[in-house]
């Protein structure tokens, strides 16, 4: 059986090719989580594993964000995450989450996480520049939310 332990471990053992990180590895990390008794307490490992990963294609979003996201229970997570270093994966989440947003308010919201990220001094240029492209779009959407 697998401990929180034996999954930092295999996140460590995730090698990258070219600036990607290797996708077959992430997705045994993810079955290796499935395994624990608690697999939502390996959430942190993976905004860790986020954050010292920041400059690096870690999936389109990936078999990492796809397990976060099974369950609503992240958010905190996530901008505790964002409060500590903003990255191009964290910042797509927050777009994500706003994107299903089903009003004005909710969006207003997460784009005021995504300006905090946008300023923030550890964000790279890519985090950055993403973020300024999911503001824009959000704010498209606003007309049409009310």
């Amino acid at each position: 059986m697998q401990n929180l332990a034996s999954i930092k471990k295999l996140l460590d053992a995730i090698g990258f090719e070219d600036g990607e990180a290797d996708v077959l590895l992430m997705d045994e990390v993810v079955l290796a989580i499935a395994t624990l008794p608690e697999p939502r307490q390996a959430l942190p490992l993976l905004f860790a594993w986020f954050e010292a990963h920041a400059g690096l294609d870690l999936g389109s979003p990936g078999a990492f964000v796809h397990f976060i996201e099974e369950r609503l229970d992240y958010f905190p997570l996530l901008l505790a995450s964002l409060a500590r270093r903003p990255t191009v994966t964290t910042v797509w989440m927050v777009n994500r989450i706003a994107n299903v947003a089903s009003n004005a308010q909710q969006v207003r919201q997460w784009m005021e996480v995504l300006q905090i990220a946008l300023a923030h001094p550890q964000a790279d240029e890519d985090c950055r520049e993403d973020a300024r492209r999911f503001l824009a779009r959000q704010e498209g959407r606003l007309p049409s939310l009310g």
